[in-house]
């Protein structure tokens, strides 16, 4: 591990500040940052440490609109417990939350940590090995080699996949972020984080050198409404998703009138499904529309040699999550 600085902040300003400077890494919790320092895929000049701003970054509030901001270092376990978040409305967030790692892990990482993780790709995540994603390799060799856990859809030139299991629920919940930077405070649309094209050379979200995540913001849900979430993975726990889906639907008279889907784990970004969802449309639930809806959230894939198994695993998850907002 090379040498760096180290700043702890007092203020927000003073964190921008510190930031703005070359070769600088914002951290969190931090606890993917030393693995890749260990390995020097990392060799940051500074690291800036965020947890001493928890007075302005961290906690779950309603907003006067009926919105929830949650702030970006507010902690999986606070999102799994707090009480503006136990309704059916949230539930796929909080259902996502809770499956995440370990106790340990949920306690200590935040939400802003988990959707901006870097990928799991072993091959970008080794010294050993020269990827195209990790700017040291002329292809993705994951395309070739060992690519289990990698994507089936979605993908141009590398196949590495997107880790963060709450981005799925926060795209169907129709959430922004805001970030500030320099003097400027921006705010958008939560799918604007993550790159249309998502091609080796983009990195996994698309925020600027210096730009830092301060909040989630969910607008006010319908009562109606219901979110829910399902993965599949290969370890009761302490384990990354194989495959994974987010559904947040309407229903009125018995009859679903509002309908959006995402998918996780399966593509370099969270991938929404709208045509899936649209066949959702102004139709009561049943085993058999749900069949359907996960052959068209499929459509289209190209698995690899040997991740095949995705599709119809992945095509369970998503009638799982299904009967789970219908039931």
């Amino acid at each position: 591990m090379k040498p760096f600085s180290y700043v702890v902040p007092k203020s927000l300003d003073e964190a921008k500040a510190a930031a703005a400077q070359p070769n600088t890494l914002i951290k969190g919790a931090g606890l993917d940052i030393v693995d890749r320092m260990k390995e020097r895929l990392q060799t940051p000049a500074t690291i800036v440490n965020l947890l001493p701003l928890k007075d302005e970054l961290k906690g779950i509030t309603v907003e006067a609109d009926g919105g929830i901001r949650i702030g970006a270092l507010t902690t999986l376990t606070e999102i799994e417990n707090h009480e503006a978040l136990q309704g059916a409305q949230f539930e796929g967030l909080v259902g996502a939350a809770r499956t995440t790692g370990t106790p340990q892990v949920r306690n200590r990482g935040t939400i802003a940590g988990n959707i901006l993780q870097f990928t799991r790709c072993w091959y970008v995540r080794s010294e050993a090995f020269h990827c195209l994603h990790g700017g040291r390799g002329p292809t993705c060799l994951a395309m070739t080699g060992q690519n289990r856990y990698h994507a089936v859809m979605g993908w141009s030139d590398c196949v590495r996949v997107h880790p963060s299991n709450l981005a799925p629920p926060l795209l169907t919940l129709d959430a922004e972020y805001t970030t500030v930077i320099g003097k400027e405070t921006r705010r958008r649309k939560f799918a604007e984080l993550f790159p249309e094209e998502p091609r080796a050379e983009n990195p996994e979200h698309t925020l600027d050198d210096g730009e830092i995540v301060t909040a989630i913001h969910i607008p006010q849900q319908s009562k109606n409404a219901r979110c829910t979430y399902a993965e599949s993975r290969e370890k009761q726990s302490f384990d990354w998703a194989t495959t994974a889906c987010a559904i947040r639907i309407v229903m009125a008279g018995g009859k679903i009138t509002e309908a959006s889907m995402v998918l996780g784990a399966v593509a370099p970004v969270p991938m929404p499904r709208p045509q899936a969802a649209a066949m959702l449309i102004g139709k009561e639930p049943s085993t058999k529309l749900f069949r359907r809806v996960a052959e068209k959230a499929f459509q289209g894939a190209a698995p690899l040699a040997h991740n095949a198994f995705k599709l119809p695993i992945g095509k369970a998850v998503v009638r799982d999550a299904l009967e789970q907002a219908t039931r």
